[in-house]
C-alpha cells in the first residue's frame, strides 16, 4: 500500500545494499591486484629492471636538475697546437634572397679529423752465408714484424698489428670485425688468422717484460686483489687481478684458491694486500686490509630488509663507526701523530664494542655478519694504522671492468693458451695506461728485435697531458 512500509521489503533492501558494498569492495581489490600484476609484468620485461631502484627506495622530492652545476668549470675541447690546413669559407650574398651583405665578420672553427694514409713498404733484404756457422744469415730492419720470405713475404706492419691487438684485448672486438674494420678504413685486407698468429708472436716477445711487471708488483707497498668468473672452453675458470697504483697483472686460472695469489705475489711480498673477504685469502700470511665498501653495502642492505627498529639502529651505528674512521684517515695530516693514534685506537675499540652488543640480538644475518667481522677484526681498519692504505677495494674492481666488458661483448676463451695470452697482453696494456704511456711504443720496441729482452715501462716516453 502507498505510504506504508513492509518490514520484509526493508530487510531485503538492507541485505541488497550490504551485498553491493561487499561486491564493490571485491571489485576494488581485484582492480588493485590487476594493476600490481600488470606493473610486475612490465618491470620484468623492462631492460633496466635489474638496475632500477624499488619504488620505496626512490628519492622523494623533485629530481636533480640535469647538466653540470653552475660553478663547474667548462670542459671545452682544446684548440689544436698544430694546423695542417687553413680553409677560408667566404659568403658573398644572402643565401635566402641573393642580396649583398654588409657588416661582414670572420669567425673561427677548428676541426680534428683522420686522413687515412696507408704506407706500403718493400724491404730489400741482404743475406749472406757464413762458412764458420754453416748458415745463411739475413739482415733485419726495425720495422719488420717477421723474417718470413718468399710466398709468406707479404707482411703487415707493426703499428697495424698493435692496433689490432688493443682492439681485441682492450676493447673486446672480434677478429672478424677487426679485419672488416681494417679493410673498410685502411683498404688493407687482413685474414683474421693472421692477426691471431701475430698476437702469438707478440706474446712470446712480451714474456720478459711481463716478468718485470710481476717483480714490480711484488715490491709494491699496496696491492688490490679481486676475481671474477671466466670460462676456458666449457670449463669454469677465474680471472684474477692484482693491481698497485702503477702496475696491474691479470691471471686466468682454473683455481679460485689461495695458490693463485701465492703464485703471483710470491713468498717475499711484504706490502699490504687489500681484499674483499674471499676465504682463499685467509690463509695468506700477508698483511691484509678488508674492503669497507663491501661492508657498508652489506649493512645497508640488511637495514633495508629488517623491520626491527632496534636492529636497524644498531646497524646504523656500525655505518657511523666506519665512516668516522674513514674521515679520520682522510684528515690524517690535520692532526698530530699522538692525537691521531689515540683517535684511531678509539675507532678500533668502538668497533669491538659494537661487535660485543651483537650478542643481544637474535638475528641470523647479524650473527653471520658479526662472525665474519670478528674473523677479520684487525683487518677492517688497516688503513688507519698504515698510511697510504685505502679503505676500500674499489681500485681492483675498476681494474676488472675492462675484462668484464670483453667477457660481455666477445665471450671468454676456447683454449688455455688464448687465456694466458690475453692475461699477459692485457697486463701490459693496462699497466701502460696507469703509467701514462702508450702500449704502441712498447709494442714497437718488441717488434724491432727477433728476441727482445725485458723492456722497463719507465723507459717509454710519457703521453702528453
Amino acid at each position: 500500500m502507498t505510504g506504508t512500509s513492509c518490514p520484509q521489503c526493508a530487510l531485503y533492501v538492507k541485505q541488497i545494499t550490504k551485498l553491493e558494498l561487499v561486491l564493490e569492495q571485491a571489485r576494488a581489490e581485484r582492480d588493485g591486484f590487476k594493476k600490481q600484476l600488470s606493473q610486475q609484468e612490465r618491470e620484468g620485461k623492462r631492460s633496466a629492471h635489474p638496475f632500477r631502484k624499488p619504488d620505496d627506495q626512490l628519492k622523494e622530492g623533485p629530481p636533480n636538475p640535469s647538466g653540470r652545476p653552475d660553478n663547474h668549470p667548462p670542459a671545452n675541447r682544446p684548440e689544436p697546437e698544430h694546423l695542417d690546413q687553413v680553409i677560408p669559407v667566404a659568403i658573398h650574398a644572402c643565401p635566402d634572397c641573393g642580396g649583398s651583405l654588409t657588416d661582414k665578420d670572420t669567425h673561427t672553427q677548428f676541426q680534428s679529423d683522420i686522413v687515412v694514409t696507408t704506407v706500403n713498404r718493400k724491404f730489400e733484404i741482404e743475406s749472406g752465408y757464413c762458412p764458420c756457422c754453416d748458415r745463411r744469415h739475413h739482415a733485419r730492419h726495425e720495422l719488420q714484424t717477421s723474417d718470413a720470405l718468399g710466398a709468406a713475404g707479404n707482411q703487415i706492419g707493426p703499428v697495424l698489428f698493435t692496433m689490432a691487438t688493443e682492439m681485441k684485448h682492450d676493447l673486446g672486438v672480434s677478429y672478424d670485425n677487426i679485419a672488416h674494420f681494417l679493410e673498410t678504413y685502411f683498404g688493407i685486407y687482413v685474414n683474421p688468422s693472421t692477426i691471431l698468429q701475430a698476437e702469438d708472436r707478440l706474446f712470446d716477445k712480451a714474456k720478459p717484460t711481463f716478468d718485470l711487471l710481476l717483480d714490480a708488483l711484488r715490491q709494491a707497498k699496496v696491492v688490490h686483489a679481486d676475481e671474477t668468473g671466466w670460462r676456458i672452453g666449457r670449463v669454469n675458470a677465474w680471472l684474477w687481478v692484482f693491481s698497485s697504483p702503477d702496475v696491474t697483472v691479470y691471471a686466468i686460472r682454473y683455481s679460485r684458491g689461495n695458490d693463485v695469489p701465492q703464485e703471483i705475489l710470491g713468498d717475499s711480498f711484504d706490502g699490504v694486500l687489500i681484499v674483499d673477504g674471499l676465504n682463499s685469502y685467509d690463509v695468506l700470511e700477508y698483511t691484509k686490509g678488508q674492503c669497507n665498501a663491501h661492508l657498508l653495502r652489506r649493512v645497508k642492505e640488511m637495514i633495508s630488509k629488517t623491520k626491527d627498529a632496534d636492529l636497524a639502529k644498531h646497524l646504523s651505528d656500525l655505518i657511523g663507526i666506519v665512516k668516522s674512521a674513514i674521515d679520520l684517515a682522510e684528515r690524517r695530516e690535520d692532526y698530530t701523530p699522538s692525537y691521531y693514534d689515540r683517535k684511531a685506537s678509539e675507532c678500533q675499540k668502538m668497533l669491538e664494542g659494537w661487535l660485543a652488543f651483537c650478542e643481544l640480538y637474535e638475528d641470523d644475518e647479524l650473527r653471520k655478519l658479526a662472525k665474519h667481522m670478528r674473523k677479520h677484526l684487525q683487518e677492517w681498519f688497516t688503513f688507519l694504522r698504515i698510511e697510504g692504505v685505502p679503505a676500500t677495494n674499489n681500485h681492483a674492481e675498476r681494474m676488472l671492468r675492462p675484462s668484464v666488458v670483453v667477457r660481455k661483448t666477445n665471450g671468454c676463451h676456447k683454449t688455455l693458451a688464448g687465456a694466458l695470452k690475453h692475461a699477459v697482453l692485457m697486463s701490459l696494456i693496462v699497466s701502460c695506461e696507469q703509467q701514462n704511456r702508450r702500449f704502441l711504443d712498447l709494442a714497437l720496441q718488441l717488434w724491432r728485435e727477433r728476441d727482445p729482452g725485458a723492456i722497463p715501462l719507465e723507459g717509454l716516453p710519457e703521453e702528453a697531458a
